[in-house]
């Protein structure tokens, strides 16, 4: 009776294993893209959850003007480029077909025009982080070219959000209220899509917020 018992319970734990087992071989690669003035270090917390839970393909995206020198679409003709260039090729040898972005702050307004523009492959789920997806105030301060592309009711972003509704654009907004550099915070949640309330007391620590990388993590599966 106990034998039986207990050889169920092993049963159900070599099934949990097989199956989390699965969804990690079947996921999609993951490419990060970082925020104005970032570089690779903003998502190494999330990579370093995930890599433990099993997950090892990953893509890191930098483009060239990180301090809104230049417009979001040129930000997002690089992605394209790089997307031709170090991710097609390894396709072949991983199978895959899609894939899966995450992308912090004004990252995430890059993806999207990415998406619009200049898309030369299947993005399944796209993570965004902090993205000023209806502008942010602080935007007004400096008069450069990639900033105004991040002002509240710009011309980007207003075609940026009828894109997403028209698309069906599998997005997943995180923010937090806290944010003063996407100010006020809640102009980071996109109009559209999935939306995930933080309480991280301010817009950098909001990348490494647990409650980040796990919303993420259980979204991808």
């Amino acid at each position: 009776m106990f034998g039986d018992f207990f050889a169920k319970i092993l049963e159900t734990r070599v099934e949990k294993l097989w199956q989390k087992s699965k969804i990690k071989s079947s996921m999609n690669p993951i490419l990060f893209i970082h925020g104005i003035g970032g570089n690779e270090e903003q998502y190494q917390p999330t990579i370093k959850y995930l890599q433990e839970k099993g997950i090892n393909n990953f893509y890191e995206f930098s483009y060239k003007n990180k301090f809104g020198l230049a417009p979001i679409k040129e930000a997002a003709k690089e992605l394209a480029e790089f997307i031709d260039k170090k991710v097609k090729p390894t396709f072949g040898e991983a199978g895959k077909k899609s894939i899966n972005i995450i992308a912090i702050s004004q990252g995430g307004i890059i993806a999207l025009a990415y998406l619009k523009y200049y898309k030369n492959i299947k993005v399944e789920k796209l993570f965004t982080i902090c993205s000023p997806h209806k502008g942010s105030r602080m935007a007004k301060i400096f008069n450069l070219r990639g900033l105004i592309d991040l002002r509240p009711n710009s011309e980007l972003l207003k075609e940026l959000e009828i894109f997403v509704k028209e698309n069906k654009i599998n997005l997943y907004s995180i923010y937090t209220p806290f944010d003063l550099m996407v100010y006020p915070g809640w102009n980071a949640r996109a109009k559209y899509g999935k939306h995930k309330i933080i309480f991280a007391p301010g817009h950098a620590s909001s990348l490494s917020w647990q409650a980040t990388i796990k919303y993420i993590y259980k979204n991808l599966s």
